[in-house]
């Protein structure tokens, strides 16, 4: 079924909260900003998403406005696209074009609501100690990071200087993630290389579309 049909079954008041929420479920596959455990991770910031019909609409209310939100950043970037290959024959989107086309985003108004939420979660979740961090090679990145986080959080709002520094950083970021993966220390190491990944994407990727493609 399609996102919208699991959508209507979640504003279904004639149906039980179990399948209301199960459809919820349903649409977060579909469209999953943040993957699917940690879109709902975010969704359930609006409710118990699983038990009270009324958080369930609300989150996906909120999920149906960024995915509406993706579809038109979506058409934008193909008329871009489109302009470019006549007009520069260039035939091959940018890095950086690739990079946003993978990018863990929320689309739309929420956009900086959801990615603070979602940084500020991360933020207190267990570090592994820094003899690990160090064997590792992942102080410094740890540090850097945590720097930025601090920066962007401080703000409340997005940060340009924070998010440009975290995209220098996502390289290697990218490289400690894969590495640690199989780690001896993996449920908390690998899970923490990774947070500084993402981390690192949603403060890179906290603009607006007019920032990431000023008009010609």
């Amino acid at each position: 079924m399609s996102f919208a049909v699991h959508a209507r079954r979640v504003r279904d008041e004639g149906l039980s909260p179990a399948l209301r929420g199960a459809a919820l479920g349903s649409a977060v596959v579909l469209y999953r900003p943040f993957g699917f455990t940690w879109t709902h991770a975010y969704l359930a910031r609006f409710g118990d998403t699983r038990r009270d019909p009324r958080a369930m609409v609300r989150a996906v209310d909120v999920l149906e406005r960024s995915r509406n939100a993706r579809k038109a950043e979506w058409a934008e970037f193909s008329r871009r696209r489109t302009r470019e290959k006549h007009e520069t024959h260039r035939r091959t989107p940018s890095a950086e074009d690739r990079a946003w086309m993978r990018a863990p985003r929320w689309s739309g108004r929420d956009l900086h609501h959801a990615h603070r939420a979602m940084v500020l979660r991360w933020s207190c979740l267990p570090v592994p100690p820094a003899a690990e961090l160090r064997r590792e090679g992942l102080t410094e990145l740890d540090r850097a990071v945590s720097a930025q986080v601090d920066a962007y959080l401080a703000a409340d709002r997005p940060d340009p200087e924070a998010s440009a520094v975290m995209g220098g950083l996502l390289p290697r970021l990218r490289e400690a993630a894969a590495r640690t993966r199989g780690s001896r220390s993996r449920s908390l190491l690998e899970a923490h290389a990774d947070r500084l990944r993402m981390t690192a994407e949603l403060v890179h990727w906290d603009r607006p579309p007019a920032d990431l493609w000023p008009a010609p």
